[in-house]
């Protein structure tokens, strides 16, 4: 799982009688009811089957609606840079908000003025602004590509298609509702972003290739605005971020087969699970040495490989089989 690296500062309005909590929104990635992966079989509402090479969007200007229609609005500092195959899910932190019962969420797909056409080279390496690889910036009078969507769709996939979508006009909110999960003095708001949904009424057999404001790239952000987000389904667990990404690591990833898993020596854990997409397990590995330990799959196909401790997950990376 990657998270993702913002500022976030937050305004509160004064005099709010609600609880302080550190909110975290999660973006859960889709396909259908299925998590995410890139170059799998999709399908759009045309009934055209495609196959997704990236996916890549900006949220901005945040809102919480909570406690009887109360709305808290982020800082508009706080940008995220969401990357769809990043993992499970992103994670967006809010800041600390008054807050008893979360409603809703609100958010914007893709970058405010002025910040849309200000200076990429001007922010710190980590910041979602700063200049990416691929480019999320399409230039100065335009601004970032609020939404890179790419894959490819005809017949055996033999059309590549592009929509990225941008302009200041072309920048929506877009709200649904959502619940807050209370671990200690966090909140989590989960969120479902069906990706299958970008793709409505778009032809992607027909090998677009649009960079732009007006055509089915629009199309594609408006369908972001309409359709792509809704309350999760997910059971949202506490915060996975308590091991650093640095302290193991699953190679060669993809593999043919045969995966090793080294650790840190220092890591409280008890064992490693790994599922299948329909979460069923299919390694367990019980811990008695962590310093060299490998497992082999036999079916091709995306996996995720959790560090338990007891019953709760510690940290999810996902893997192929080729």
């Amino acid at each position: 799982m990657k998270f993702l690296s913002i500022l976030s500062f937050l305004f509160i309005a004064s005099g709010s009688l609600n609880a302080q909590v550190n909110a975290e929104l999660r973006i859960y990635h889709k396909l259908g009811s299925a998590p995410f992966q890139l170059n799998i079989t999709a399908t759009n509402n045309n009934a055209q089957d495609y196959e997704i090479t990236r996916l890549e969007y900006y949220l901005s200007r945040f809102t919480v609606v909570h406690d009887g229609g109360q709305e808290t609005a982020i800082h508009d500092d706080t940008v995220a840079l969401i990357d769809a195959a990043s993992g499970l899910y992103s994670s967006i932190q809010l800041g600390n908000i008054n807050i008893t019962n979360v409603e809703g969420v609100k958010f914007h797909v893709g970058v405010h003025s002025p910040a849309n056409n200000e200076n990429p080279s001007l922010y710190a390496p980590s910041h979602p602004l700063a200049p990416q690889s691929p480019s999320m910036h399409w230039g100065w009078a335009s601004g970032y590509r609020f939404l890179a969507y790419e894959g490819m769709g005809g017949v055996g996939f033999s059309q590549m298609f592009q929509f990225h979508g941008l302009f200041n006009a072309n920048y929506f909110e877009t709200s649904t509702t959502a619940t807050g999960q209370t671990f200690g003095s966090d909140v989590v708001i989960a969120v479902d972003a069906d990706y299958e949904k970008g793709m409505e009424n778009i032809d992607v057999d027909a090998g677009l290739i649009e960079h732009g404001v007006d055509q089915d790239d629009l199309t594609a952000l408006e369908n972001f605005r309409d359709f792509v987000f809704s309350s999760s389904t997910e059971t949202t667990t506490a915060d996975l971020d308590v091991v650093d990404e640095n302290e193991w690591s699953i190679y060669p990833n993809p593999s043919n087969g045969v995966f090793f898993m080294s650790f840190s020596s220092d890591m409280n854990l008890d064992y490693v699970s790994v599922v299948n997409l329909l979460g069923q397990e299919i390694v367990s590995l019980q811990l008695s040495d962590l310093e060299n330990l490998s497992f082999k799959l036999t079916d091709s196909g995306v996996y995720f490989v959790n560090l338990m401790e007891g019953a709760n997950v510690l940290d999810t990376k996902r893997i192929l089989k080729q």
